[in-house]
């Protein structure tokens, strides 16, 4: 556990970071390297990426959705999300469907498969989380959690 005045910076010995190790932007780099090594360890059993488990999560939140929203809400770039969707259906996971009203639109749903693989993996997330909380130690997750939003918003 890290006490509250101890710094963490990357080994290197006679390096100086310059500053860098008390800015914010710094050390929030540092700890989304941590977060998302975790995080991908946690998902390769199941084949998945960071990015692949958030659109699969969303879809199964919001069955239906267009695919440009969940590029928009994930701030994906359209041709990128356009290659995360195309393998996701090329595993079965996912399907794209037409929109009454837009033909040039997909809705998108999980399949079946999707939605047991997303329970699976959902569980590797949950205890992935469970890990992040407990390195926060004695903060209070709610309050970082809206800090973080609001660096989100910038």
């Amino acid at each position: 556990m890290i006490d509250a005045g101890e710094r963490v910076a990357p080994t290197g010995e006679g390096v100086s970071l310059g500053g860098l190790e008390t800015t914010v932007g710094f050390l929030l780099r540092l700890a989304q390297v941590a977060v998302f090594k975790d995080l991908l360890a946690a998902l390769k059993p199941f084949d998945l990426r960071v990015t692949d488990l958030s659109v699969l999560l969303v879809i199964e939140a919001t069955p239906g959705l267009h695919q440009r929203a969940i590029g928009d809400v994930l701030r994906i770039q359209r041709p990128n999300l356009v290659t995360i969707i195309d393998q996701l259906e090329a595993r079965r996971l996912v399907r794209r469907g037409p929109v009454a009203d837009d033909r040039r639109a997909y809705a998108l749903r999980l399949t079946s498969e999707g939605e047991a693989l997303l329970r699976e993996a959902k569980v590797a997330h949950a205890e992935h989380g469970r890990k992040v909380l407990d390195a926060l130690g004695d903060l209070e997750p709610e309050r970082m959690l809206a800090a973080l939003e609001r660096i989100a918003a910038l």
